[in-house]
């Protein structure tokens, strides 16, 4: 019987399986939760990010102005981002498969509302559920990867896996709806509903029961768990960094996306935005290395002049719309994915080894760090978007650049002394 349950209680289980099935067959089932772990975590991509090419189609559905499709982003991020700040914690103490299963049946049921939508207050209800849902899922995967993975070089690799995986599915989602939406937007959702069902079964096939940690584990003993990280320093340092990651690299996706809207196809729209996916899965991969054999703080640095450069071009770039540079654009975009694909592995990183015995809250804190800053990402650039246009937004988005720099620097200093 094998569950990932901690760390402390997984080499008892670990062997109590060698015994009983041989040593090759705990190995196969490792590898079988570890593709479920990279599907799912290239699945919530995927469908956040398919509005960000809808925006046309849905106002004139719907009857809105595109501009009041922008609340589908914070409608899913939201719910999305406040319940992570336990369902992390909740794995830790109940089980990751549980918590994981409940989060799927309510995502799909979300993304059957929203298939069946006809008004805007529909589909963002569909949307409200779908982040509920996922929002059971996200961290849990994160602190799993990191249960069936052996301490040591191997976890910065991992984590560098799940970046790629989530780049990947960054620029998928948008290029994914860019062709669907031919044929109609609602069988993007039905799409959606279909691959969650599939992943429900198999998580079914391969969860296994096994004895709880302690009985009488409950709220208490979550909210401890909560509390003890949450009064860290460097804990609060690695959710703050999180949350200006979204502000930036994610911000620059999503203004530069909503300012393509109406003057750029959206086939083309969703070319451009799998760029983003295609630099950061590159960089997700060879991240793990990089921090093995560089050290974290320098491939902190390479993350961080990859965003300020892509910020700047941009700015200097002007009108983004023009066709005569949409060349240079996509260039832009390109390095804004290095950027995303090398900064926000190294904070899943750092979530994964502050502190390993609870890696699941602190998995569930980081991502809701990220989330709550992408929830608020249209809100807060809006004001400058409709003053300044998109490059008001860019100069902006230069700014938070630089605090992410000092953010970071403290964080790298602060913990480098338990890093090593």
């Amino acid at each position: 019987m094998l569950i990932i349950l901690g760390e402390y209680q997984r080499g008892e289980i670990m062997n109590q399986e060698l015994s009983r099935t041989g040593a090759n067959e705990p190995q196969k089932k490792s590898k079988l939760i570890e593709i479920i772990i990279y599907l799912l975590f290239g699945f919530g991509p995927v469908t956040g990010n398919v509005i960000l090419v809808l925006f046309g189609v849905l106002s004139n559905d719907f009857n809105v102005s595109p501009n009041a499709l922008l609340i589908a982003i914070p409608a899913f991020m939201v719910p999305f981002a406040i319940i992570q700040l336990f369902s992390g914690a909740i794995s830790d103490v109940r089980g990751r498969f549980p918590v994981m299963i409940f989060g799927l049946i309510i995502f799909g049921f979300g993304w059957f509302i929203a298939a069946i939508s006809f008004t805007l207050l529909m589909f963002i209800v569909g949307n409200i559920l779908a982040g509920i849902g996922f929002g059971f899922v996200n961290p849990v995967l994160i602190a799993l990867m990191t249960d069936i993975t052996p301490p040591g070089p191997k976890i910065p690799k991992k984590m560098g896996y799940l970046g790629a995986v989530a780049a990947i599915g960054l620029g998928l989602g948008p290029l994914f709806a860019g062709q669907i939406v031919h044929f109609g937007w609602r069988y993007i959702y039905i799409i959606f509903i279909l691959i969650t069902i599939a992943c429900i079964i198999i998580l079914f096939t391969i969860k296994r029961t096994t004895q709880k940690k302690n009985e009488n584990l409950g709220l208490s003993v979550l909210f401890s768990h909560i509390d003890q990280e949450i009064r860290r320093p460097s804990v609060i340092l690695m959710i703050f960094s999180a949350f200006l990651i979204s502000f930036t690299y994610l911000a620059i996706i999503i203004w530069t996306s909503r300012a393509f809207t109406g003057a750029v196809s959206e086939s083309i729209i969703g070319i451009l935005l799998s760029l983003v996916g295609i630099a950061g899965a590159i960089s997700g991969l060879v991240n793990g290395n990089i921090i093995k054999r560089m050290g974290i703080g320098f491939t902190l640095s390479i993350g961080l002049i990859s965003l300020l450069l892509t910020t700047a071009f941009l700015i200097i770039l002007g009108d983004i719309t023009r066709s005569e540079i949409i060349f240079y654009v996509g260039i832009c975009l390109l390095l804004a994915g290095v950027a995303g694909g090398i900064l926000f592995p190294s904070i899943m990183y750092y979530s994964q080894i502050l502190s390993p015995e609870r890696r699941g809250a602190l998995a569930g804190l980081l991502t809701a760090g990220y989330f709550i800053g992408i929830a608020l990402v249209p809100a807060f650039y809006e004001p400058f978007f409709n003053t300044g246009g998109i490059n008001a937004v860019y100069q902006v988005i230069l700014i938070i650049s630089i605090l992410l720099v000092l953010i970071l620097g403290l964080l790298y200093t602060l913990t480098k002394r338990q890093l090593e």
